[in-house]
């Protein structure tokens, strides 16, 4: 603090008028006051905080003493409670989090708008968000391209509405409303994501390679770029970039999808035995994966070990999983391709989309890695 006396009194000894004594006196005890006023708080709050750590301590004794003893009692029921407990934990932390980003995101598309009768698109955003959550789509996409019209260079707003597009199937309609978010935002990663996957799906190769370049070494979507390189290779017949770009996507996660996609390729290079290890290591991740089994059946048809071969078939047929496409096959609706591997039996035939129209367990997946890195 600097105190300022006046010229009448700076050259007098020991002379400071009560004005000045009294004012920093004041100031002095304004500042014990709070300084005072924050101790307690801070004492208040480690007093909570030592409360609390030690209920949280005694709770997690108690729950250690359960799983311990339930452990003793039935070691499966344990796991299977402990895992169950994770999984909620899991469940809530993920729900959370995507509230906080729809709130962001609706922040973001209020923000971008800049036109008169606020009250009008605002209703129109509600409205059309409460009819998504209902599952009327068709009235709700009336609503919301009814306010892109209040707001046509709103950028959040029409990657929004594409993204609900795009997981309707509304292809056609969600890409139109991209190419408009890419000419006003050329290089918004989340338009480039979503625009790109939907032009590779189309076979518009380069269209799309254009687009997706841009996001190869981003960490979010590396595992959506490059599954989706890899059936442009595929599509192509260019099994060694295939491969390549299937690897790259992998990136040393432990994915059965990415694992029988690996196989696959490595099938249609006549490598049967690296195949047959990337078989073996999808179904060791998820032993209801059903079309990994079938391509084992028919690596050790091609190998001549028909045990082997009717144990595969029997797993495949055993695990039940819904939309497999060796169902089909195996009750004789389609006939196999025996030089093209099943996931890419559909690339050549005519109106057949590349990422859509196969088999529904890749097409998951990748949507999943989509949304992943979009949200």
């Amino acid at each position: 603090m600097i105190v300022v006396f006046p010229p009448s009194v700076r050259h007098e000894d020991s002379i400071a008028p009560s004005y000045y004594e009294d004012h920093l006196l004041e100031r002095v005890s304004l500042l014990e006051l709070r300084l005072s006023q924050m101790m307690k708080q801070i004492g208040m709050a480690y007093e909570f905080i030592q409360r609390e750590a030690k209920s949280f301590q005694k709770d997690h004794v108690l729950l250690q003493s359960f799983f311990e003893t339930l452990e003793n009692v039935n070691p499966d029921f344990s796991h299977q409670l402990s895992r169950h407990c994770i999984e909620l934990y899991d469940g809530k932390l993920e729900k959370l989090t995507a509230e906080d980003k729809f709130e962001n995101e609706l922040k973001l598309i209020f923000t971008s708008y800049d036109n008169k009768k606020p009250e009008l698109f605002t209703h129109l955003i509600k409205e059309g968000i409460k009819l998504l959550e209902k599952n009327e789509e068709k009235q709700a996409f009336l609503n919301l391209e009814r306010a892109a019209l209040l707001s046509p260079k709103n950028v959040p707003l029409l990657f929004y509405i594409a993204k609900n597009q795009y997981k309707t199937d509304k292809f056609d309609a969600a890409k139109e409303n991209l190419e408009k978010a890419f000419e006003l935002e050329p290089q918004n990663l989340k338009v480039l994501l979503l625009l790109g996957a939907i032009y590779a799906d189309e076979g518009e190769a380069e269209k799309a390679r254009k687009l997706l370049s841009v996001l190869a070494h981003n960490p979010n979507a590396t595992v959506a770029v490059n599954f989706i390189w890899g059936f442009l290779a595929a599509f192509e017949e260019n099994w060694t970039e295939s491969l390549a770009a299937f690897k790259e996507s992998l990136n040393g996660q432990e994915t059965p999808e990415l694992y029988y996609l690996i196989g696959c390729v490595f099938l249609q290079l006549s490598c049967e035995q690296p195949a047959l290890e990337y078989f073996e290591k999808a179904v060791s991740e998820d032993l209801r994966f059903a079309d990994a089994w079938f391509m084992k059946s028919l690596i050790y048809k091609s190998l001549k070990k028909e045990k082997k071969e009717k144990q595969a078939r029997q797993a495949a047929l055993e695990s039940k999983e819904a939309g497999a496409q060796c169902l089909e096959f195996m009750k004789g609706r389609e006939l196999v391709e025996p030089e093209t591997a099943l996931p890419f039996q559909h690339l050549n035939k005519p109106n057949k989309r590349l990422l859509t129209n196969g088999s529904r367990r890749l097409n998951k997946f990748l949507r999943e890695q989509i949304f992943k890195a979009i949200e």
